[in-house]
């Protein structure tokens, strides 16, 4: 059976059918709207690129976004708090400290209201770097609790909260990209972008456009054929 198997896979791989790509008529840097074609509902550009298709989920990671750091506080000899107020539909955040925390044990609690949920308990933690994810609904507060002891106070530099939404469909995106049926991607510029159709390929924004975008038309990229 052994030599079948290529074989096998072979025929796998030339049944499966092949996802069109397009050009954007506009290569420079900023944002861009195309309408999503009949033949490839699910355009998208790079995975590297920030991007959504309107009425669809993207994952909003927001760096340092403001009123979320609240600040620090020395809970006794050796024990710091810092806390954080995240909006109630994110599911992650991570918190950077300005140098490794050197195997000090880290609490880390959400709150839902007045309601606490422990996340980690004394847990050593290596490095500068925190993440911390849970899976309830309307966690509104966070608390990372860093027992450094004998070793340097720690000092948050930055933080980053992780969400799903809907970009289309939030309150302070401007109406230019609340088009349906089309896809926003926001163009590094310097180098040649290709949309293609990919479904499940997640969409993800730093943060939620402003302004408004470029209309763009699409030609059939080249190794796709006329």
């Amino acid at each position: 059976m052994g030599p079948m198997l290529p074989l096998a896979g072979a025929l796998v791989l030339a049944s499966s059918p092949v996802q069109p790509c397009y050009t954007p008529s506009d290569q420079t840097a900023g944002w861009k709207r195309v309408e999503l074609l009949d033949e490839a509902p699910a355009l998208a550009a790079p995975r590297w690129v920030e991007q959504f298709r309107a009425g669809e989920r993207a994952q909003l990671t927001e760096v340092d976004p403001p009123n979320t750091y609240l600040g620090a506080t020395e809970r006794n000899m050796g024990r710091m708090r810092y806390t954080f107020r995240v909006p109630m539909d994110a599911s992650r955040m991570e918190v950077d400290f300005l140098s490794s925390l050197d195997g000090a044990k880290v609490d880390v609690t959400a709150y839902v209201g007045a309601r606490a949920y422990p996340l980690l308990s004394e847990r050593r933690q290596h490095g500068p770097n925190l993440s911390i994810d849970w899976i309830m609904a309307g966690v509104d507060t966070v608390t990372v609790e860093v027992h450094h002891h004998l070793r340097h106070r720690p000092v948050v530099r930055h933080w980053r909260v992780v969400r799903q939404v809907v970009p289309s469909q939030e309150v302070s995106i401007p109406t230019a990209f609340q088009a349906p049926r089309a896809l926003y991607f926001l163009h590094p510029g310097g180098q040649h972008i290709e949309l293609c159709n990919t479904p499940h390929q997640l969409m993800h924004l730093s943060r939620l456009p402003q302004g408004a975008p470029v209309d763009v038309t699409l030609r059939r990229a080249r190794s796709e054929g006329p």
